[in-house]
Parts: structure tokens; sequence; C-alpha cells
């Protein structure tokens, strides 16, 4: 229908002058465009509203949502870049290591590590770019912390507005007569931004030149980020698989902490929590109204402390719990099972690819291969990635030869080409699931196997991150940088960012909680997933399997 509509409007402008005019349709379409205006309008007034609350996430859900719907519209895009730095700005200011440890760096520390991570990034980043769009992106950070009341009342020794105005002024002149032409310029301008600041509003250095050095990292993409030492802690411990906590994984909701996912063996899988139960209070305190960052910040402790919680359980009961925190090691396999004995069919549910992730898979197939699985059904839905070298040991596990993934970069040893070698371990049939959520090294395995035939993929269109992050660790500071060094490639040479990976049996994803006695489904915020009879994803997966079998017995 799109085909013949284009077809039909492609000939309109010969037969216009011949039509008589139809004066319904046009007061029909006037209405329309009148009614989707003013839907766009309510939508701006309940983002203000949610700007208003200081709840920028709830603000920049609406905008993005919107900016789908109506993508002319590009007051809102502008709204919700506002937000994002509002946003950002909150969660570095609720970071216990940047106000502990990055906030104390003196003047002369802190202007060398605005000018390493600049270094990096000329040195490094995927794309070439200018050291202009970098500063002014760190004066835009500073406009926002001019009207931040937690950024003003730990740095200014002043916040009196008509001072604050001046120097919002002063700023605004700099970013006018902005041009620099090397590092040195760039981080001249940035200090003589921080003496405003200190004669303005009595502000040191560091909080001004820090704001810089975030302002660069994200004014080149979403992926790259400064990481303060707790950020920087956090990741190496998502890549090594083991860090100290509770074993939860968390989503901010208006009423608390939502469990979106419990790590069997830790703490509170012990403790009886699943997903879908809230924390309500931390240590006697409610954690409604509570920032995600900081919320979470207070379950966070060392090594044998505790934490008491309370928490309502997805059954409206109430339960009040001591947990001690300790290492808790993260499988990257959360399910292995299989799903149709009968066909001999397996699943195998895949969250991460992180250090231990190959071996991981290789004793999940060794151990339904054992129980007779002639099928496989490897799930990436909601696998956001992670190391890239993972991704290509496990294809490996299923191609033969040829190419896996290529990056390119501007760096010496960014542009590589990954080759199987030709010792595929793994051979039987293989289905992929994925989703929106599946994303970076999902997509180099599952474009992988597919542009070699070796896998059907099933589901919705992947996220469409094509890019490869490397980490820094940095000489001026104890903290890190997450730089975007190359962008990767299917093996056919098929570009992933933006693009993702199209599967070969598209899926809608909803998923819904079996019917009984023939009563509506009921609706789930988290439905679950791998039981064919509620995930119409695995079950058009299995039904895909079952039908090749039969047209290979067929052909036999």
């Amino acid at each position: 229908m799109a085909w013949l509509l284009a077809l039909l409007l492609s000939w309109a402008p010969f037969s216009t002058a011949a039509a008589p005019r139809d004066e319904s349709a046009t007061t029909t379409a006037t209405a329309q465009a009148e009614d989707a205006a003013t839907d766009a309008d309510v939508a701006m007034e309940r983002g203000l509203d949610r700007e208003r609350e200081k709840n920028w996430s709830g603000a920049i859900e609406v905008y993005r949502d919107a900016m789908a719907k109506w993508p002319s519209r590009t007051d809102f895009r502008r709204r919700m870049r506002l937000c994002e730095l509002h946003f950002k700005l909150g969660k570095r200011y609720h970071d216990a290591s940047f106000r502990s440890v990055l906030l104390r760096l003196p003047r002369e520390q802190s202007a060398d590590l605005y000018s390493e991570v600049l270094e990096r990034i000329q040195s490094f980043y995927v794309d070439s770019v200018g050291l202009e769009p970098l500063l002014r992106h760190g004066l835009d950070n500073l406009e926002v912390a001019l009207r931040d009341p937690t950024f003003l009342k730990l740095n200014a020794t002043t916040t009196e507005p008509a001072r604050i105005a001046w120097l919002r002024e002063q700023y605004k002149g700099l970013r006018t007569r902005l041009a620099v032409a090397d590092r040195e310029s760039a981080v001249a301008l940035a200090l003589q931004a921080a003496d405003l600041g200190r004669h303005g509003l009595g502000i040191e250095a560091t909080p001004i030149l820090l704001e810089f050095t975030y302002g660069a990292c994200d004014a080149l993409d979403d992926f790259t980020s400064y990481l303060t030492p707790d950020k920087l802690e956090d990741l190496y411990a998502m890549i090594d698989g083991n860090f100290v906590g509770l074993g939860v994984e968390l989503k901010g909701t208006p009423e608390g902490l939502k469990l979106v996912g419990v790590i069997r063996g830790g703490p509170a899988w012990e403790a009886g929590l699943v997903a879908g139960d809230q924390i309500v209070k931390i240590a006697g305190q409610p954690v409604k109204g509570l920032g995600l960052d900081e919320a979470a910040n207070r379950l966070q402790g060392t090594e044998g402390s505790s934490v008491d919680l309370e928490v309502l359980k997805r059954d409206s009961s109430v339960a009040v719990l001591r947990l001690v925190r300790r290492h808790v090691d993260v499988e990257s396999v959360t399910r292995a099972t299989i799903v149709d004995e009968s066909r001999g069919i397996g699943y195998v549910q895949l969250s991460g690819f992180q250090k231990s992730s190959t071996e991981e898979i290789d004793q999940a197939l060794s151990g339904l291969t054992e129980l007779g699985m002639k099928t496989l059904v490897l799930d990436l839905r909601g696998n956001p990635g992670g190391l890239l070298n993972v991704a290509v040991d496990i294809a490996d596990r299923f191609i033969d030869t040829g190419v896996i993934v290529s990056t390119r970069g501007r760096a010496s040893g960014q542009s590589q080409v990954f080759q199987a070698d030709g010792r595929a371990r793994w051979r039987m049939p293989l289905y992929v699931l994925v989703d929106r959520e599946s994303a970076s090294a999902s997509e180099i395995l599952a474009g992988a196997l597919q542009d070699h035939k070796r896998a059907v993929i099933v589901g919705d269109r992947t996220y469409g991150k094509g890019s490869v992050q490397s980490i820094f660790s940095l000489r001026s500071a104890p903290a890190g940088l997450k730089l975007t060094t190359a962008k990767f490639y299917s093996p056919l040479d098929r570009a992933y960012s933006e693009r993702g990976v199209t599967p070969d049996m598209p899926v809608k994803p909803h998923v819904v909680a079996r019917p009984v006695d023939g009563a509506e489904p009921e609706a789930l915020d988290d439905p679950p997933t791998g039981d064919p009879r509620t995930d119409p994803v695995l079950a058009a997966a299995i039904r895909a399997a079952d039908e090749s079998s039969r047209a290979q017995a067929s052909a036999r």
C-alpha cells in the first residue's frame, strides 16, 4: 500500500488542475492538522511540567516520544538536550567519588586532566573533531550549572541573582568570541572561564574545569563518557562479572526502586527477592522522589556491611530485610533449558558479553546436548553487549571460516578484521532472538551469523550501536575515559550504526501472560521470556525450527 500511495502521489501534479476540489477532504485534513498541533502542544506542556518538578529523566522520556511523533517540531529536541544536560549534572553530583575525589583536585591538576582528555580525543576518537564544539559544550554545561541549586550550594560562596546573571553574560561573551587554534589555547580559555567564576561567585577552578571536561566528552556521542573513580570500578566489575553488592538490577519508578533482575546466588536472591519487587525504604528512609543514582548509591557499601530494606512484594505484601553486601558473581548465561523435548529444541539466554561468557556458553551447550538438544535457540533480547573479543569468540564457535566483524578507526590498531579460525565447535541448527535492546556485541554476533547464513534471526530490529569504545586510564586523575575509537561492520560490510540487524523473521515483541479459563490476557510490566506459551518470539522460532525439520525430512 505504501508503494501504491507513492505511485498515486507521483501522478498528483498531472491531475490536480483538472480534479474538482473536495471541500470535505480539505476540512478533514485541516482538522487533523489542528488536532496534531494540539496534541503536540499538550506533550510540550507535559514535558515542561516534568522540568518544573526537576524530573529530568521523565521530561527526557516525554520529549523523546514527542520527537518520534512530531519530527518536524525542533523545539522538542532543544528541550530534550537541555534536560539531558541537567540530568547528567545531577548524576555527577550524586556520585560520591566525584564529590570526594574529583571536586577536591587542585587547579593545576584539573587543568592537566582537561588537557589530557582533549589530547585523547584528538588522537583516538573515531572521527576528526575540532576543539571549538568541545569548548562550546563545556560553556553549555556551565549555563546549566549556574541554574542548578546543588552546583551553586556546593561550589559558590554567593548566589546573589545579579552576580549569577553577570557571570552568565560573561560566559555568553566567551561563547560568541570562541576561536581556538590548539589544545593549549583551549585550556587557556577554560582557565579564563574559571577565573570569571571565582571573581563572580567565588567558585574554585576545579568545578568549572570539570564541566569543560565532561562537556568535551558529551559533545561527541552517546557512548563516550568521562568515568569517575566509582564508575570506572563499576565498569571493570561488569567486564569481570564480579562485584560487591546485593546482586540486583534496578529501575527507577515514581514509588521507589523496581527490581528488574535478581542475580542468582546473590544476597537479594537468597533473601527471596524477585523481579517486580520494589524497594521503598533503605535504612528506614523512603526512596520515593529520589533519582535512580542517588537511591542506588544508598545500596552501595563495603564488603561485609549490611543494609536494611523495606520491600513491596509483587503480591502487595511488605517484607523488611537486612542484607549483607558481599562479592557477587554475575552469570551471563542466565537460563539454559530444553523448551521442546519432542523436537530436541534447547534454549539459552545470554545477558551480556563478559570474560566468562564463552566458557559459560560452551558449558551450557554441552549440558543441553547431553539432554538431547538438536536445535538451539539463542536469546539475545535485552542484551546490551560487552566485550568485542568475546562476541568474536562466541561467533567463532558457530562459524567455520570467513570474516566475523571488521572495525575501522583513525588511530593505530583500531582498524582490524576478525576471522573465524575454521574450527567451529557447534553445528546444530540455530535461531537467534533479538529486539530493540540487543546492542553492540549482540549485533556483532547476530549480524555475523546472519551474513554467513548460519542462523535465522527472529524478533525485532536491533538497537543499532555500531561503535567500539576503548577504556583509557588517565595520568592526571584517578579516573578514566570511555571513548568511541572505531565503528564496526558485518561480514558483508554492512554498517550497524543506527541500522542494527534486521531479523529474517520479524515478530512483534509483545509478551503477555497466559490467559486462564478463557479470561483476557494479563498485562505485565516485565513479562516473562523463555516460555513458548507466553513468549511469541520464542514460539515463532520453535515453529520455524519444526517446519525446517519437517521440510528436510520430506526432502529425504
